[in-house]
């Protein structure tokens, strides 16, 4: 069974044809995977003397042995599947498609010539490492996010861009992202890439995290298609250039504004605070819809700050003393006069007071888990348990989709 590289498969095809990333820059599409490379043109015996010599962790005699040995095995099943390089082997013997149970087919192979071991299984894994690490095969997305064993992709760091890897360890550090488990995920995500398309971490492009998002989705149930860090960590570092977009979510947004578009409308004049609600917003995307992303930016963007800058001009800070909060309370309450159409009571103000809680609320949440990004804005919730009826504040289990928290003020908010 072939393979074509460099077709995707029916149901990423049609999502990208449905979506329009219309903020990836058109220097950073997706790179298509080059068919041929040096690596996978190499002949057997320079091959195995290269593979087996890169600085793999773990380089006891033992398994240096058992790579040396899954190595041969790899190779001897590969050269008896049609192609003229080991990547049209790899594709023609079908073993990319099983995913998790790509062993069973070399197995196969091995029992058919006699030479079928009981730690078979273990050679095979152990051979692919230095299969990987090589680059002498780049297997597709739904082969890599299938991959069970993590090691193979922690020894891939190893021996690929290991500086690279290791500037962006630091900048997490610096950073202040200290989760293991976000920042072991983010440098899985960036290796899946480079074992797919090949080059160093400074050649990755934008559309390379999109195509590899819209794989996630297809391929992972793991409830983890949200996480974006590994975008971030390419994004701060300067991968994607200047001007890039700063968060994943704001290029993927398909065929409709982004958070900044819809921010600027309101013409925001408070440069940071204008940034910073388009960082949340970008964040909250995940959790809401289009529509009611439009709603709390206009709840955010326009009734709240826009009213606080064209009452006090030269406002930039999210702490509001009480006569400040009082008096904006009072305006946002009711809607102005238009035309003929004399003032009135708003009477979804209680919306508009939720969403800038939530606001507050999230920001002291998220200042716990990145200080670095959110602690600065961390303020006094000014909105009160009495500013809203009780029945319009969420409640477990009935609480609409666009609030993040319960409806109490925060722990930041003084009694």
């Amino acid at each position: 069974m072939t393979i074509d590289l460099q077709s995707p498969s029916v149901t990423t095809r049609q999502r990208a044809q449905n979506t329009d990333y219309r903020h990836v820059p058109a220097d950073s599409q997706v790179r298509t995977p080059t068919p041929v490379w040096w690596q996978t043109c190499a002949l057997r015996d320079p091959l195995i003397d290269r593979a087996l010599a890169l600085p793999f962790a773990g380089n006891s005699a033992p398994n240096v042995k058992t790579r040396e040995r899954g190595l041969i095995k790899l190779l001897d099943w590969l050269e008896d599947q049609p192609g003229s390089n080991w990547q049209q082997r790899w594709l023609a013997s079908g073993a990319e498609e099983l995913g998790v149970d790509w062993k069973q087919i070399p197995m196969q192979w091995l029992v058919a010539r006699d030479r079928a071991r009981n730690y078979d299984p273990i050679d095979l894994v152990c051979g692919m490492i230095p299969l990987l690490g090589g680059q002498v095969i780049r297997p597709n997305y739904r082969w890599l996010l299938r991959l069970s064993p993590s090691h193979l992709l922690s020894q891939f760091r190893r021996v690929n861009d290991a500086e690279g890897f290791a500037a962006l360890e630091a900048h997490c550090e610096a950073t202040a992202r200290h989760g293991v488990h976000d920042r072991a995920q983010a440098l899985n995500r960036i290796t899946w890439i480079m074992i797919r398309k090949g080059g160093l971490i400074r050649d990755i492009t934008i559309g390379d995290c999109v195509e590899l998002q819209d794989a996630i989705g297809e391929h992972q149930r793991n409830g983890q298609h949200g996480k974006h860090l590994y975008y971030a960590l390419l994004a701060e570092t300067g991968v994607f250039g200047a001007g890039a977009p700063t968060r994943l979510k704001a290029v993927m947004l398909p065929g409709q504004r982004s958070p900044a578009e819809l921010i600027d409308r309101h013409q925001i004049a408070c440069l940071p605070i204008r940034d910073l609600l388009v960082d949340y917003l970008t964040d909250r995307t995940v959790d809401v819809d289009y529509v009611t992303l439009e709603d709390m930016t206009r709840s955010l963007g326009l009734l709240f700050w826009k009213d606080l800058e064209q009452h006090h001009p030269g406002i930039s800070s999210l702490r509001l003393n009480t006569q400040t909060a009082a008096a904006w309370k009072e305006r946002v309450s009711v809607v102005p006069a238009r035309g003929n159409q004399p003032p009135r009571p708003r009477v979804n103000v209680h919306i508009v007071f939720n969403t800038v809680r939530a606001f507050y609320q999230d920001l002291a949440r998220w200042a716990a888990d990145d200080p670095a990004r959110w602690s600065r804005w961390v303020a006094p919730c000014p909105i009160r348990d009495n500013d809203t009826p009780p029945t319009s504040r969420p409640v477990a289990g009935a609480r609409p989709t666009w609030i993040s928290a319960p409806a109490l003020c925060c722990r930041c908010c003084p009694p």
